[in-house]
């Protein structure tokens, strides 16, 4: 495959793989298989290095939105890269795991120089999540290649190392896949079992805390209630026995000792119909300024006690008076003849309330008091500002307006965050509600903190699978020496024929497969080599007769006709027609190559043929040749085009070539039919075409033209073209031991191109 076609390649397959890793398969809650690398790792053996790296950049790519970085994205590149260059040498499941060894650390490391914001337990998972969705189609890559189908389709792209495979690796090889693919299944239902167990217990604990805390809170805000109420009684009866209030200094001792025996109360206090407060203890406030005469008419909890003439509990608000921050307070009305004279007061210690939350949550829980307006009056995750925390646009807001009462639920805290970070920051929540009408308590939990039930499944699936594949390896290998030994044996025997043994059997006498097809294979090779030895004796009979017999009508043939054309040559020119001359001349050319054919066929039928190579000008041999041939036939225009080109090869036999192709190119053309040769140097390789308008293939093609003693005769207008046939096959043979290689083609508008491709390398370098 060329450059620009691999290059295409891998665009295609990098695109199919982006659309592919948009669509993640779920194995475990966060964690996910990328269906991408089901293309990228086939595509590595057979794009190689470069192109496979950039096909995983390319799909990979879905993933630098998934982290907000592209760390991901480059470990895939890598991988791509080295798994295209290591499939030269081993085949794709030992490559990708050798550069797991070190992928899994690189993941680690570069994760943490590129601040990607995940837990070191967290980055561990992923690395093993991504070698497994590497190694699992890298798993059935191999076992895919090592089918007869693929490799007859794929050979021409498969590397020398994925050409051949021994029977151990290819019986390992499914026995594996057909161990780890049901593991991975019950791995993944075990991890979602896992997960789900998980969030039923976060579930169940978070609803139980808030549980627990909901009634701490309704508890104390019962408590300041009741003791407002008990307070605004007591003054209103010493006002009913008195005719009276109670002067200022006997309210500040009373609401002294309140605020005394009250572990949730900050103070106490007495105000007037108008709002106005008229005794409060502690009685200083803030910087130490007196609270009586305040007014806090302005307050909705006062605008409610005076309307409705029952205690409330306030909800969240910042503090003016004796507090700074969020504060609530329990109201009662003082109430004489139905009539409203003003109200009891207690601002509840909410820090203490947080305190005591915090006592009863779990650790990584947090607890949240939210009012019906959202507002928040206390955060155990949080520290108070001077300004109440309102709810209020906030995701968790959102989340709480469609939320039961009590319920559980999973919420993003950054909805805008890459999707990861998205994850990671989730949180889970828990809610119960207060008899306080629309106040609530929330509890949180971080989602991060499951990681280890993902990371603990992950463990037992990497347990298991290692322990699957120690016992698979002393099974395979029983397996294999079963299969294999008789298989092996045949494979010894037929190399020791190919090497020139003859009597070679597999089995023999004393040897016994066992299994009733390798016995079978066996007999039926016996068989085999007996039958071919018989015919290779007989065969050699008969060559050794064809060889002398073309040695001897060589040589008995070259002395006359050498003679024959010595006198020939001395003949004058006023005694013989020069016609006759010319045309006896021509004639004994025509005999003497074919004596030089017969004689360079012995040669190849015996392995005497050689080469002497020698620096060479290739240009000035084909025009030579060419114009010599052509010169004889003038009715054919010659056109030449031919760049300089040097190298090492035997002159002599590239004549023979050139002359061949020229021959024929003119013989089987019509009369006046041009021939043109061409040639230019490509690469390091020459390269020579020699075309023609002639009769052009025929349906036999040009492949068999190449066979001995075999002629183009597909029209009967090229009956008149004499030969023995051998030219092409002679071409052929000197061509390949140079090295390089010739074919036919056919040329639109008809007619024949040969192209010859030579090396023009030193052999003195090689």
């Amino acid at each position: 495959m060329s450059g620009r076609a691999r290059f295409a390649w891998a665009l295609v397959v990098g695109l199919l793989g982006h659309a592919l890793n948009r669509f993640p398969v779920e194995v475990i809650p966060g964690i996910d298989i990328l269906l991408g690398f089901f293309l990228i790792i086939p595509a590595a053996p057979l794009l190689g290095p470069w192109c496979a790296g950039l096909a995983a950049g390319i799909a990979t790519s879905a993933t630098v939105q998934l982290w907000g970085h592209p760390w991901s994205m480059l470990g895939s590149m890598m991988e791509g890269v080295v798994l295209g260059a290591l499939t030269r040498r081993y085949w794709p499941l030992q490559a990708d795991g050798l550069f797991w060894l070190g992928g899994i650390p690189y993941l680690i490391i570069v994760s943490h120089r590129l601040g990607v914001d995940v837990t070191a337990a967290s980055t561990l998972a992923i690395a093993v999540k991504q070698a497994i969705n590497s190694l699992v189609p890298a798993l059935l890559t191999q076992v895919v290649l090592m089918t007869p189908m693929a490799r007859a389709r794929l050979w021409p792209l498969l590397t020398p190392a994925l050409r051949t495979f021994t029977l151990s690796s290819a019986v390992g090889s499914a026995l594996l896949l057909a161990l780890v693919l049901p593991l991975l299944m019950v791995g993944t239902l075990e991890g979602r079992a896992r997960y789900a167990a998980e969030r039923r217990r976060m579930d169940d604990q978070g609803l139980s805390t808030a549980h627990l805390l909901a009634e701490t809170v309704d508890a104390e805000l019962s408590t300041a209630q009741s003791q407002t109420a008990l307070l605004a009684s007591i003054v209103t009866n010493w006002w009913e026995r008195e005719g009276e209030r109670p002067p200022q200094p006997q309210m500040e001792e009373l609401l002294r000792d309140w605020v005394y025996h009250s572990a949730f109360a900050l103070n106490f206090g007495i105000g007037d119909s108008d709002g106005s407060l008229v005794a409060i203890w502690p009685p200083l406030g803030v910087a130490a300024q007196p609270m009586a005469g305040a007014n806090f008419a302005d307050r909705s909890y006062f605008r409610d006690v005076r309307s409705k003439r029952k205690p409330v509990v306030s909800g969240v608000f910042a503090g003016r008076g004796s507090v700074t921050g969020p504060v609530m307070v329990a109201v009662s009305p003082l109430l004489r003849q139905q009539r409203f004279e003003g109200f009891t007061l207690v601002a509840i210690n909410l820090p203490r309330m947080r305190a005591v939350a915090q006592e009863r949550l779990a650790p990584g829980q947090r607890a949240l008091l939210v009012d019906p307006d959202g507002n928040v009056a206390f955060d155990t995750g949080a520290t108070p500002g001077p300004e109440p925390q309102s709810l209020k646009g906030t995701a968790l807001g959102e989340l709480l307006s469609t939320l039961p009462a009590t319920g559980t639920r999973t919420y993003d805290t950054e909805p805008q965050a890459p999707p990861l970070r998205r994850t990671l920051e989730a949180r889970h929540l828990a809610t119960a509600p207060l008899l306080q009408p629309g106040w609530r308590v929330l509890v949180e939990h971080p989602m991060r903190d499951m990681d280890f039930s993902v990371i603990g499944t992950y463990s037992a699936l990497m347990a298991t699978l290692a322990l699957t594949l120690v016992l698979a390896i002393p099974i395979t290998r029983l397996l294999t020496r079963m299969l294999s030994r008789p298989v092996e044996a045949v494979s010894q025997a037929a190399g020791r024929m190919a090497a020139g043994e003859r009597d070679v059997r597999a089995f023999g006498t004393r040897h016994r497969a066992g299994a009733i097809e390798v016995e079978k294979l066996g007999l039926a090779f016996d068989e085999m080599a007996a039958r071919l030895q018989r015919h290779l004796e007989e065969v050699e009979r008969v060559s050794q007769a064809k060889a002398a017999f073309f040695s001897i009508a060589s040589h008995e043939l070259k002395t006359p006709l050498a003679t024959l054309k010595l006198r020939l040559q001395r003949l004058r020119p006023d005694t013989v027609r020069q016609q006759d001359l010319v045309l006896m001349d021509r004639q004994v050319d025509r005999l003497a190559r074919l004596v030089n054919q017969l004689l360079d066929v012995s040669e190849l039928a015996s392995g005497r043929l050689s080469l002497a190579q020698v620096p060479l000008e290739l240009s000035a041999l084909v025009r030579r040749v060419s114009e010599r041939r052509a010169a004889s036939a003038p009715q054919h225009p010659l056109k030449l085009s031919l760049e300089r080109v040097d190298g090492w090869w035997d002159e002599p036999r590239l004549e023979q070539v050139v002359y061949n192709l020229v021959d024929n190119a003119i013989r089987y053309s019509p009369e006046g039919g041009p021939v043109e040769v061409v040639l230019r140097r490509e690469g390091n390789d020459a390269l020579l075409e020699v075309k023609d308008r002639g009769v052009g293939l025929g349906p036999r093609g040009g492949e068999e033209l190449f066979s001995r003693a075999l002629r183009g005769s597909t029209l009967s207008t090229i009956s008149r073209v004499e030969g023995l046939g051998v030219g092409l096959y002679l071409s052929r043979e000197i061509i390949t031991r140079h090295g390089g290689s010739i074919h036919l083609a056919a040329r639109e508008g008809g007619g024949t191109c040969a192209i010859v491709r030579l090396p023009r390398n030193d052999p003195r370098e090689a």
